[in-house]
């Protein structure tokens, strides 16, 4: 049993009509960057330091003269920033060196470089440059899985799983709309199925095997 793709984005439209990025970012580097230092940190986190660097660095040449280790100061509050200091200074000379400065808008291309895997790649792409892509992210990962789609939570039977129910166009808002879908209501622990507006359509998918939701939260 899964969910029925029209019913699904026939809710996600009603309930996030508006859904987007909300990442902030001028520009596809600072997109970039952004996209980087999301990892294990929320976008409220990754705003607050953006808002900061963007006061003193612009574009990817003022990133690439720097050491790492300065950025280890304006990225403290968030988790793993020793790591991602480096990656977004190795990033940044990757773009100079191999792409003349501007990022590139093929998703390979992106996924060559330090810090980027398949999801930041995908961001930024889909975000900066409106290529239909699939940003498997922890929520939309979760969603796949509990909507029947995806046999476990993992990022390529995610994506496959998206990529066969709902066309291209759709990608890139889909996985917002998820996202604040299992932020708001589809959450990992103890998720509010009575007021999802997929209830009526989710077979949630490994939450009553597990006993992580009350029969009497799950609407009939």
């Amino acid at each position: 049993m899964s969910a029925d793709p029209a019913v699904v984005a026939a809710a996600l439209d009603r309930h996030w009509p508006d859904a987007s990025c909300e990442l902030f970012a001028r520009d596809a580097w600072e997109l970039l960057v952004a996209a980087i230092l999301s990892a294990r940190a929320t976008d409220t986190q990754v705003n607050k330091v953006m808002a900061v660097l963007n006061e003193r660095l612009v574009g990817p040449a003022a990133y690439a003269v720097l050491a790492p280790r300065e950025l280890v100061k304006p990225l403290r509050s968030l988790p793993l920033y020793p790591q991602k200091a480096r990656a977004v200074v190795e990033a940044a000379r990757a773009v100079l060196r191999r792409h003349n400065g501007q990022v590139p808008r093929q998703r390979a291309a992106l996924a060559t470089l330090p810090g980027v895997g398949p999801k930041t790649a995908a961001v930024v792409v889909g975000n900066a440059f409106a290529v239909p892509a699939i940003a498997a992210d922890t929520h939309v990962m979760r969603l796949s899985h509990r909507l029947g789609w995806a046999n476990r939570e993992h990022p390529r039977e995610a994506e496959t799983a998206l990529v066969d129910r709902f066309p291209p166009e759709r990608w890139v808002k889909l996985c917002h709309q998820l996202i604040r879908c299992g932020r708001e209501f589809c959450r990992r622990q103890n998720p509010r199925c009575a007021g999802c507006p997929l209830a009526l359509t989710c077979p949630r998918q490994g939450l009553q095997r597990a006993g992580s939701i009350p029969t009497s939260t799950v609407p009939s």
